[in-house]
């Protein structure tokens, strides 16, 4: 009988924990609510860029694909949000583009060392895409 009670209370305290922080994350943050919608693309991207990483090291290649996938079409919603991209912004946009092309192609044939390497091409861009732009914020010229 006592043995019953502890595994009831475990579980009665296991569903509440799970319900407790299930809520938690269901409610979008204030932060959330006040993003534009380029720093929502942004969020969008982060997510994907932590999709991809899961994938790789867990050897979930049509995980890798699907969020490879959604960034190149991520990658295109945002350029649509820079009113004047100059030069050096649409080649980063570019190379961006072709490398979620490239990471695409490596995961569907569950290559991981060239995905591993789109991964950090796709970090190393967007590091001196964000770069850029804190260096020649909109407007400036």
């Amino acid at each position: 009988m006592r043995r019953f009670v502890m595994v009831l209370l475990v579980g009665v305290v296991c569903v509440m924990i799970n319900s407790t922080f299930g809520q938690t994350a269901k409610q979008p943050s204030a932060d959330a609510k006040s993003l534009t919608s380029n720093q929502a693309l942004m969020r969008d991207k982060l997510v994907q860029m932590n999709h991809v990483l899961e994938g790789l090291t867990l050897n979930k290649f049509d995980q890798v694909a699907e969020s490879a996938k959604v960034l190149g079409m991520i990658s295109r919603a945002t350029s649509w949000h820079v009113s004047d991209p100059k030069p050096r912004y649409k080649l980063l946009s570019k190379n961006f583009q072709e490398v979620t092309t490239d990471l695409e192609r490596h995961a569907k044939e569950r290559n991981t060392d060239a995905a591993t390497l789109d991964l950090v091409r796709l970090n190393v861009t967007c590091t001196q895409c964000h770069q850029f732009m804190r260096e020649n914020p909109a407007g400036s010229e």
